[in-house]
């Protein structure tokens, strides 16, 4: 098949869930025949015009996506554009069997491209999060501007999402919560969701001693280490480990290690002086995936403390296929992801004494986790890359006969 994929950003530029699974996928679908090109946005590019790279066996149509303040009305019309140009040159040059965006803004570009260049391909639509409880929580961070976005934008974005989801010949979502969660917001609409999750990488296993992963990440080796990677924003409930594990962390009985970036990390690490462990819990920053990789190895237990809307959770997988087992919230798909193999290390969300009480319970002993080798059978067995993509083609598949059926009935109309 020819396929193109429209993300928002490209992962190697800008790491994050929603440009991870459209990169995987975009080079899983290459390694098993089809043709694949990519059109994202490159934040580690000032050219306009969109650059094209042949990368791992996908054609990577790559342009710098003009930035904004939230609060500026031009940011919305502005990405736009900025997407629809690329597709459209390249619908101009060449034919799709299926063309799958990834959020509202590719989506109503893809949209805007086809009016001035139509083409037969069926319309795959990835629905990483129902995007009007994903807006509340963000604008809820930003002040006044916060609340007349919600105001004013809540019932936009939940239009165009609803737009997307009639015009798409397939809906794709990485997990049941989040297609109950589309079923609350959008209840008049009759779709079938294909539950497809993501997959983790095949390399990405233990091939050290968990003594030497401590040790060339300089991690003390007396003691446990917990640790975190995220975006340090509010939603993801960093606040509530860094408090939970605090007072273990001063009495000598773990280490917190969080790696990660965003605009709460001024306020954590000012948490962690007040609290007096700025010795005993580390913010990391941003790392490389090789430094992921060892962190994996490193860590006796990782952390999952969101508080709000995790629509999968693909690091508690990277966490497990290394034996590393996951203490959680029971938020969004996580009881569906960690749930059947960790149903113990899962707790409310929020609760900083209950997760308190869930980390004293594994550093005595008391909360034991399955074996490493439990762990990595459960996500081998459920999220190897092979089952996914199977899983993927037999949605493209599904996809291309709902519009050959939609074309069949337009041109009986006709």
């Amino acid at each position: 098949m020819n396929i193109l994929i429209v993300a928002d950003s490209f992962f190697p530029s800008q790491p994050g869930g929603l440009a991870r699974v459209a990169w995987d996928a975009a080079k899983a679908l290459a390694r098993r025949g089809h043709s694949v090109d990519l059109v994202a946005a490159d934040f580690m590019s000032n050219v306009a015009s969109p650059c094209e790279s042949f990368i791992e066996g996908v054609t990577c149509h790559l342009f710098s996506r003009p930035r904004f303040a939230y609060w500026d009305p031009r940011r919305f019309t502005a990405a736009l554009a900025a997407y629809s140009a690329p597709v459209t040159r390249i619908l101009a040059a060449k034919q799709f069997d299926v063309i799958h965006f990834h959020t509202i803004f590719t989506g109503h570009a893809v949209l805007r491209a086809l009016r001035r260049v139509p083409q037969q391909s069926a319309l795959v639509y990835t629905i990483h999060s129902p995007v009007a409880p994903e807006q509340m929580l963000t604008w809820s961070q930003q002040g006044i501007v916060g609340l007349v976005n919600q105001g004013l934008g809540l019932p936009i974005v939940r239009g165009m999402e609803r737009t997307l989801l009639a015009r798409a010949d397939a809906a794709h979502v990485l997990s049941r919560f989040t297609a109950g969660e589309l079923a609350k917001e959008h209840p008049g609409l009759r779709i079938s969701y294909h539950v497809v999750p993501h997959f983790y990488y095949e390399g990405w296993r233990r091939n050290m001693p968990r003594s030497e992963a401590k040790a060339l990440l300089g991690w003390a080796a007396d003691r446990p280490a917990l640790f975190t990677v995220r975006q340090l924003r509010y939603r993801y409930g960093i606040e509530d480990a860094i408090v939970a594990a605090a007072p273990l962390a001063s009495a000598g009985r773990c280490t917190f290690h969080i790696a990660g970036d965003g605009p709460d990390r001024g306020k954590l690490e000012r948490l962690i002086d007040q609290a007096g462990c700025e010795d005993d819990i580390a913010m990391m920053g941003r790392i490389s995936d090789d430094t992921l990789h060892l962190a994996y190895q490193a860590a006796d237990l990782f952390l999952l403390p969101t508080r709000a809307l995790e629509c999968f959770g693909l690091i508690s997988l990277e966490a497990m296929i290394h034996g590393l087992p996951v203490l959680a919230t029971s938020v969004g798909a996580i009881p569906e992801v960690v749930g059947p193999v960790l149903p113990g290390f899962l707790t409310m969300p929020g609760d900083q004494v209950a997760l308190r009480a869930k980390l004293t319970d594994y550093l005595d002993g008391r909360l034991k986790p399955p074996s490493e080798q439990a762990l990595c059978s459960y996500v081998s067995d459920n999220y190897c890359e092979g089952a996914v993509m199977e899983r993927y083609e037999r949605m493209y598949e599904a996809a291309r006969l709902k519009r050959d059926d939609r074309n069949s009935a337009g041109r009986r109309r006709r």
